[in-house]
């Protein structure tokens, strides 16, 4: 079970001070909480720039020759393939390809994209066998490949040269493709590593350009950015270095987007394209485009992001719409009945073991996080396949290896599992599934347990006063924020909640509302923080929260355009009884 540790970070050191004295206190603060330490830095982070933070292609291994074998096959005209992940990183990335081909005029060329729920992540051995029958001479993969070592031999074979571009840790044996281009290889001398799949993929077709410019404009390439930006944000790779400068520009041009059905989109989900900001991403844009493989298939998001009909970009972004709802709604329902399991004991489980076969497949590593959040225990739910087979998601509350309780339940119990020590996956057959939860927790038993305490770091502490778009404005510009670039985040001591609303499906979501001294009111938004979804009075572990208690409150700051007018709210990290003085 995770035990949670509030801490204010320490105060930084005078040398630097002295060296960032040109900014604000609270803005030096930030800069060293995030590694930065000198004026310089300090000026490349708060200014990221085009020209000068892109980074040359070609220090990525393999990527002449990777960039050389499709030239050639553009100029044989050789059927292509273009093998893509099912997710928000490799639809964009594949998209972000194919545009390059239709604008010069390339055609012979296919796409592919698995089914999440019925095909094997990565390349399979019978879609190679397709290719090989359709006389494809290249097959280039997005965030896929560095792990399909026999599918990629096989296709080598057959005279089917594979170019692997991905992003992911490559194994000790890697693929024998024609090219490989990770930044994460061993021997890769690119500077950073942290690109996502379509980051890439960017590179690649910016690699491309500069041996054969096919008579594009100059620059043509930066209005792939916006894809480019969905996918980081999305993937949740770091916001750090050329990642950092890619979605910043990335969000200029999703501003001022060409994509009918990215327009389409912001069109119906009331995103003003001026107001788009890395939370769009993480919370409107990318859902959307990750529940296609979810809800349905994957081709439709790329088609989304590929269209030029008015009238397909139309129906597919209500499709996906549709599909997102029913989504929002799955992850709700689980919750909800997990909820309801969950009160009627005495006590929480040491591990928490559920399923059903009308659960939806796609949206359980979500239930699964929610769960593991919301009661602070390891997480393993399940449901069925078309072929009646049981597939899951796991998620760790820091305190057990997944993989290894996994392991622990007999080499033949499960048809599949992995993943890594703090999420997971797995298969078994349907009629085992009456004996998950007994393997599962006597595994549990027997394995390693380390008492995980999370230290929650507040960046300072601030009083509700202090809590104005001036101070908003002093943390902008450290945006876009994610990955290792975190929203700042507040401590509030001891403030009076004036108001608490609930809202979400029976009231999985919190509202408090606190008022400043000047009797303006700001509000604080926790998304499924409400631990008893059916008791108005928000019992948030051992705290009351009604008009009038006293809390401690660890927030960040955001401005919300919910109602297209800017709001300044604060997003609750967690709260706890008061503990010292307010702060003067």
């Amino acid at each position: 079970m995770i035990k949670k540790k509030w801490a204010l970070r320490k105060a930084i050191p005078k040398k630097v001070e002295k060296e960032l004295t040109n900014y604000p206190e609270l803005v030096r603060k930030l800069l060293f909480y995030r590694g930065i330490t000198t004026a310089k830095d300090a000026e490349l982070y708060l200014n990221p720039d085009y020209e000068r933070d892109l980074l040359d292609p070609f220090l990525m291994q393999d990527m002449k020759k990777g960039v050389d074998r499709l030239l050639l096959a553009i100029e044989k005209g050789e059927r292509v393939v273009i093998f893509g992940d099912y997710d928000a990183d490799g639809i964009p990335g594949s998209a972000i390809l194919s545009s390059f081909f239709d604008e010069v005029k390339f055609t012979n060329y296919e796409v592919y994209i698995p089914d999440r729920h019925n095909e094997a992540y990565g390349l399979n051995e019978k879609k190679i066998g397709d290719f090989i029958k359709e006389g494809v001479k290249v097959v280039i993969t997005i965030d896929c490949g560095i792990t399909d070592v026999k599918e990629v031999a096989m296709a080598q074979a057959e005279g089917i040269d594979v170019i692997i571009t991905d992003h992911h840790l490559v194994p000790p044996i890697a693929p024998p493709a024609f090219a490989v281009i990770d930044a994460k290889r061993s021997d890769d001398e690119y500077p950073y590593k942290l690109l996502a799949g379509a980051g890439v993929m960017f590179k690649f077709v910016c690699a491309v350009l500069a041996t054969k410019r096919f008579d594009l404009p100059v620059g043509w390439e930066k209005w792939l950015l916006d894809l480019v930006a969905i996918a980081t944000v999305s993937d949740m790779v770091a916001l750090t270095g050329e990642n950092r400068m890619l979605v910043t520009y990335g969000l200029k041009v999703l501003r001022q987007t060409r994509r009918l059905g990215l327009q389409t989109l912001l069109s119906q989900i009331k995103l003003r394209p001026a107001n788009i900001v890395e939370d769009d991403i993480s919370f409107m844009i990318g859902p959307r485009i990750n529940s296609a493989s979810r809800m349905s298939h994957a081709s439709q998001a790329y088609y989304l992001l590929t269209t030029k009909d008015q009238a397909e970009a139309r129906t597919i972004a209500d499709h996906l719409e549709g599909k997102n709802q029913e989504r929002k709604e799955a992850v709700e329902r689980i919750v909800k009945d997990i909820g309801e399991k969950l009160d009627g004991l005495a006590s929480l489980p040491e591990i928490i073991v559920m399923g059903s076969s009308d659960w939806g497949l796609g949206v359980l590593g979500m239930t699964s996080s929610k769960i593991t959040e919301k009661y602070g225990r390891s997480v393993w739910l399940w449901s069925k396949n078309d072929a009646g087979t049981i597939k899951g998601s796991c998620r760790s509350d820091g305190s057990l290896n997944v993989v290894e309780v996994m392991a622990g339940a007999g080499d033949k119990f499960f048809n599949d599992f992995g993943g890594h020590p703090m999420a997971g996956g797995f298969s078994l057959s349907g009629d085992k599934g009456k004996d998950l939860e007994k393997k599962l927790v006597a595994s549990a038993k027997k394995a390693k347990k380390k008492d995980v305490v999370t230290e929650l770091l507040a960046d300072e502490e601030l009083s509700l006063d202090q809590l104005t778009w001036e101070t908003y404005k002093l943390i902008e510009p450290m945006a876009p924020f994610g990955m290792e670039n975190p929203k700042p985040i507040f401590w509030l001591r001891a403030i009076e909640i004036d108001e608490v609303k609930y809202f979400g499906n029976g009231g999985l979501h919190l509202e408090l509302m606190f008022k400043k001294s000047d009797g303006k009111k700001i509000p604080a938004i926790g998304f499924f923080v409400s631990p008893t979804p059916n008791d108005p009075t928000h019992i948030f572990g051992d705290i009351k929260l009604e008009k009038g208690e006293k809390i401690d409150l660890l927030v960040t700051l955001e401005k919300s355009m919910f109602k297209n007018y800017p709001e300044l709210r604060l997003r609750i990290i967690d709260l706890k009884k008061p503990e010292g003085k307010v702060k003067p």
